[in-house]
């Protein structure tokens, strides 16, 4: 069942559709309430209770971050043009990342004279208050504003170690060793966004609070579930993730004064051949790395990978089991806690990827797009 609630932003109204599977009728005294959101999660003690407003209290938690943050600030003297651009427009993240896909994928078909008409548009639509200038421009600011605030400061603490690297000449061995791989990284990074921007109804209800740092109580409830979509979405970005902190181990090599290419025991050639688990642990002695990896479940992302998962609807509840094989314990996850983790993991793919497009930019290399 699909219904939809169509705002005017701009002239401050609404109307209700019933898209699919639903039709508008009267209403009905007594008759069962189902408590529907499409951006936020459903405390427990509201499900099926007439006349709440949860997002009401969640947008509070929100604004709090926000303070804390220091990215509370008016509105009110704001042009028009400033209102309908990034950051200050509703975050219809969804919206435009459908225009970004098409301008992506036209770049990687070698169609730039129609990436152009794309970029045209999105200036028009998204940043009016500051025209886009390219397609690495896009992206770059397209992961800025949806990955903020919680990953910032992590991302930060990463560059910094990165920084005094560029421009060295163990990083100009780095760079021609980039230039091999950033076509297939592009291949990667797009096919990942894709996957999650398939499942984002789901995810939508949960990012809010994890771009900001806000746990997701166990018991609260999700209100649109498409579990065929997302069943096997952790163990997609831990696949895509751990295949990419490659050049992490390459900033880390030369941090420690060895060549991009060779690790303190073994090479990188036989790095590469390693479990996606273990690839984690050549920089872990380096926080500020460790830091952008922080969500890695070797066994959620096996049973989600090989479809070992299985939801159940009533109490959204997701039962797996752990080990090798899935003859381990059985272990249980709230489905919102699930999306949660995907969406975090998919955060730590965004850190990644904005570290790229920084060097490559810095230096003129060939973007991973």
């Amino acid at each position: 069942m699909v219904v939809a609630l169509n705002v005017d932003f701009v002239n401050i109204s609404y109307d209700v559709e019933a898209v699919e599977n639903a039709e508008l009728v009267k209403a009905v005294d007594d008759a069962p309430v189902v408590n529907v959101e499409a951006n936020f999660i459903i405390p427990k003690d509201q499900r099926n209770v007439d006349n709440v407003f949860p997002r009401m209290d969640e947008f509070r938690k929100m604004m709090d971050v926000a303070e804390r943050n220091g990215s509370l600030r008016p509105i009110g003297h704001l042009t028009d043009i400033q209102l309908r651009s990034r950051p200050n427009r509703q975050p219809d993240f969804q919206t435009e990342w459908k225009l970004l896909r098409k301008a992506w994928s036209l770049h990687r078909r070698g169609r730039e004279h129609l990436v152009k008409d794309k970029i045209a548009a999105a200036s028009e639509e998204f940043y009016a208050s500051d025209p886009l200038k390219s397609l690495p421009d896009w992206l770059w600011r397209f992961l800025l504003f949806f990955s903020q605030p919680h990953f910032e400061l992590t991302f930060q603490s990463a560059m910094k170690r990165v920084g005094p690297l560029i421009g060295t000449p163990a990083f100009d061995a780095f760079e021609t060793y980039y230039k091999s791989i950033a076509a297939k990284r592009g291949d990667r990074y797009f096919e990942l966004f894709e996957n999650f921007f398939e499942a984002y109804d789901d995810l939508a209800q949960v990012h809010f609070y994890v771009v900001r740092g806000i746990p997701i109580p166990p018991g609260d409830v999700i209100s649109h579930v498409d579990f065929k979509e997302t069943r096997m979405l952790y163990g997609n970005l831990f696949e895509a993730f751990s295949s990419s902190v490659d050049v992490l181990v390459c900033f880390n090599n030369m941090i420690a004064g060895r060549s991009f290419d060779a690790l303190q025991t073994i090479p990188l050639k036989e790095y590469l051949k390693l479990d996606k688990a273990g690839r984690f642990r050549a920089f872990e002695d380096t926080p500020e790395f460790a830091a952008l990896c922080t969500e890695r479940d070797n066994q959620l992302r096996n049973a989600s990978h090989h479809l070992g998962t299985k939801l159940d609807t009533e109490t959204q509840t997701i039962v797996y089991r752990a080990g090798k094989g899935g003859l381990g314990d059985e272990q249980k996850l709230a489905y919102g806690q699930y999306l949660a983790r995907c969406d975090a993991l998919f955060l730590q793919c965004v850190a990644l990827l904005r570290m790229e497009i920084m060097v490559c930019h810095s230096r003129g290399l060939r973007f991973p797009l």
